[in-house]
């Protein structure tokens, strides 16, 4: 790591250079936000207070790799989605395993590894536990095909998967609390996931068809592809094109806002 030396300003006026133990404390801490993503307000979903200075000293940069993560989740999500909604025939399920492995599992572990390095809390727990889900999923449909009952019976497996869901509902209800904090489309994304969870659910429990879960499955997709999209091409042209305000900019979650943080309305 090459380390940089800064010269400081104290009360005085007299620089002094900072010391060579003060420079090799430079960490993976000291990573600063990426500077688009908070200025955009689209990308950043989560980890960096408002009033977080950016360091002097930066490490290295990074790019935005939310979008890759969330593209990877929508196109996964979809096709298992148009299966449930019967948009698709049902022996299509097999065909997931490779989006499920390559895409919605392991680009999205990467991409959750890297926006942990960036400083980013929930995207890194939000896009690394989606991502070992389809890896987790990719696994069950594989070894159901390749064994058959002889490993779960055709119950025992309809119902793992749905214990699964139930795990993952119960996680993305306290991520979609989280959401609220963050930018209306991110917020758009989790709001559709949960009833997607809540409904799937439902299916695997033999209470409702599939076709209710599939259908929100969709609309989570396409708000998903939405929020890469904007990523990616306000990126592209370093500007604003696509606008995504925060959820506290509008009024109805202004004072629910401040009440959180302790602030007087």
């Amino acid at each position: 790591m090459v380390v940089m030396e800064q010269a400081a300003v104290d009360r005085n006026g007299n620089q002094n250079v900072s010391t060579s133990e003060e420079e090799e404390n430079i960490g993976l801490k000291d990573l600063p936000p990426n500077s688009f993503v908070r200025r955009y307000s689209y990308g950043n979903m989560g980890g960096v207070a408002a009033e977080y200075q950016v360091p002097t000293k930066q490490v290295v940069s990074l790019g935005h790799p939310e979008a890759l993560g969330l593209a990877g989740f929508a196109a996964t999500d979809f096709m298992l989605s148009c299966i449930n909604a019967k948009l698709l025939p049902s022996g299509m399920t097999n065909s997931i395993i490779a989006l499920g492995f390559m895409y919605g599992g392991s680009a999205q572990l990467i991409a959750g590894i890297m926006t942990f390095i960036k400083q980013n809390t929930f995207g890194g727990v939000a896009f690394s536990s989606y991502g070992a889900f389809w890896l987790a999923f990719g696994v069950l449909i594989t070894l159901e095909a390749e064994y058959g009952t002889s490993l779960l019976g055709t119950t025992d497996f309809k119902h793992a998967l749905g214990f699964i869901l139930v795990c993952y509902t119960i996680f993305n209800t306290y991520m979609f609390i989280a959401s609220m904090g963050h930018n209306i489309q991110l917020y758009i994304v989790f709001l559709t996931l949960e009833l997607e969870l809540v409904l799937n659910d439902m299916h695997f429990f033999n209470a409702i068809s599939s076709i209710p879960g599939g259908i929100f499955g969709m609309l989570c997709s396409i708000s998903a592809w939405v929020l890469s999209a904007t990523i990616v091409i306000n990126d592209s042209f370093g500007t604003t094109v696509i606008p995504n305000p925060e959820l506290k900019d509008l009024p109805i979650f202004r004072d629910w806002v401040k009440m959180i943080k302790g602030e007087k309305k």
